[in-house]
């Protein structure tokens, strides 16, 4: 038990998570670590309404998360760490939370981004904060839904220098 899938998707709880995600780990428990989002109490009340019955959601900071951590909180259950975007996962990062593989999955699109993998799109900020995480040991890997491939970091670089 403990954190089966780490995730980074702008939309934090959709249907594809729920559906496709929940699913294929067993999830029973989400926690989001989201510095904003753990200060807007109705956007929380959204959040958990959103969420499947029978799943727990908690929404820390990212120095409340190193706290659950340290103390066990997220080895209690089948759990899945949601976090909002490539800024967020660094804040938790250089808050000190642990992570050992962080699965991009969305992070909308705007002006100055790339697709680099189906519909996931980058910015050169995205960009170089992923490989600086990347570099510490964690493993970053790009994937939509279970059933779409796999694609590692120095793929997707490759692929946004192109």
């Amino acid at each position: 038990m403990g954190v089966e899938l780490t995730r980074v998707d702008y939309r934090l709880i959709h249907g594809q998570v729920i559906t496709n995600w929940m699913s294929f780990y067993n999830i029973n428990k989400i926690v989001t670590i989201d510095d904003d989002l753990r200060n807007d109490s109705f956007m929380q009340d959204v959040f958990k309404m959103a969420a499947p019955k029978g799943v727990k959601i908690v929404i820390v900071s990212a120095n409340e998360a190193v706290a659950a951590q340290s103390n066990g909180e997220l080895d209690s259950g089948r759990v899945m760490l949601l976090l909002k975007n490539v800024q967020a996962l660094k804040t938790a990062v250089d808050a000190g939370v642990q992570f050992t593989r962080v699965q991009i999955g969305g992070l909308g699109g705007a002006a100055g981004r790339k697709a680099v993998h189906g519909p996931i799109t980058l910015d050169q900020r995205d960009l170089d904060t992923l490989l600086e995480i990347q570099a510490t040991g964690v493993e970053i890997y790009f994937q939509t839904t279970t059933d779409y491939p796999v694609a590692s970091l120095e793929k997707v670089a490759e692929k946004f220098n192109h």
